[in-house]
């Protein structure tokens, strides 16, 4: 009796891995699962690159980064880089997805607040428009722009 525990267990499993396969293609599911950075989501992949300059794993934010980004994007990349390199005490407190209206079809446009703090009471909060659009390999980001925050009055 508790062998037959063992093989529901295992035939659960296993339908639940078809029903997965089956609702998305084995290459998406294989991907997934192997890494994680390539979700089916164009969120997921943004809180995924803020969680890697996060940790100062500044190579696998970089592999998020779209070959083709756009000059202003190499620089807000390098400038939290920097940000992170040089203050370690720094730490990503929340992202935050902002209501937007997305005209395109073909790629996607996020507004994010990201807000930063340290044990200096050094808080950092800034506002992004981060466009990502998806790939082979997963969502990739093809544009950070920091958004103006300038009050109108």
């Amino acid at each position: 009796m508790a062998g037959s525990r063992y093989v529901w267990l295992l035939g659960i499993t296993l339908l639940c891995m078809a029903g997965i396969i089956a609702w998305k293609s084995p290459q998406a599911v294989m991907v997934a699962l192997t890494e994680p950075v390539y979700a089916d989501s164009s969120q997921a992949s943004i809180q995924r690159f803020w969680g890697y300059l996060d940790t100062r794993q500044l190579d696998l934010a970089e592999k998020m980064l779209a070959p083709e980004l756009q000059p202003l994007g190499k620089h807000e990349y390098e400038v939290w880089q920097k940000r992170v390199l040089n203050n370690p005490l720094l730490s990503l407190r929340k992202v935050e997805f902002l209501k937007t209206d997305n005209p395109h079809e073909n790629c996607n446009l996020s507004m994010v607040n990201v807000e930063w703090t340290s044990s200096h009471k050094e808080k950092i909060v800034e506002t992004y428009i981060i466009e990502t659009l998806p790939t082979e390999e997963g969502w990739k980001i093809i544009q950070i722009q920091k958004a103006n925050n300038h009050p109108l009055a």
